[in-house]
């Protein structure tokens, strides 16, 4: 993966020679097994920054983000306890019904969102980077959140689209017209160093996880 070297990546590539400390990044679209991949890689000791539970995080009654989400988008999408109703939000930005409408409600809500989320990240890994931790970023918007630079190794994971619908829908109890919208801007980045088909079974994913964690321990 060749991208520009920022100065966080320069501490890891320099940690990492005398450490073996690492940051990898785990992406794919929803669906695709990249908690599952979390998972396998928190069992071996890694630090896990997941960029979904940071930006629901972020939602928490009366923060800065907060009251930004509530003034674009109403007090229509809060709980009688002031928290967001992220089913109600989610009604809004991924409306098949209205794509255009859903796609710029979206983009507001990123905007909003995405900033925060950077910050945190960034901010996690100077953290545990004090500890000589190895850490494992997960993000389906890799690309919107411009997360790279962060990374030394970046993972990719894929499966067939029917086989991440059938898994999301189930889990999330949405339409396929919902998974579609939410997956529109999951674009893949260009250049994995690694990339995992996931269409299998759990035991095969993890046959192939060891594999890459012999290569990069």
């Amino acid at each position: 993966m060749r991208v520009r070297v920022s100065s966080l990546k320069k501490v890891a590539l320099a940690t990492r020679t005398r450490t073996r400390t690492m940051i990898l990044g785990i992406t794919g679209i929803s669906g695709s097994g990249k908690h599952t991949t979390a998972k396998f890689f928190e069992r071996k000791g890694w630090v896990i920054l997941d960029a979904d539970k940071i930006a629901h995080y972020a939602y928490r009654p009366y923060t800065h983000v907060w009251k930004t989400v509530v003034q674009e988008f109403g007090e229509m999408i809060l709980n009688k306890d002031d928290t967001i109703n992220r089913v109600k939000l989610g009604k809004i930005v991924f409306n098949a019904s209205e794509p255009e409408q859903s796609q710029a409600a979206l983009k507001r809500l990123n905007q909003i969102v995405h900033p925060y989320v950077k910050r945190r990240v960034k901010n996690e890994i100077h953290r545990h980077f004090r500890r000589k931790s190895n850490i494992a970023i997960v993000v389906a918007l890799w690309q919107e959140l411009n997360l790279e630079e962060y990374c030394e190794k970046l993972l990719l994971l894929k499966a067939s689209p029917e086989i991440c619908s059938r898994r999301v829908e189930g889990r999330d109890n949405i339409s396929q017209e919902t998974y579609q919208m939410r997956i529109i801007n999951q674009t893949e980045p260009p250049h994995p160093d690694f990339t995992v088909e996931n269409s299998g079974t759990l035991r095969e994913l993890n046959e192939k996880l060891n594999k890459i964690y012999s290569e990069i321990s």
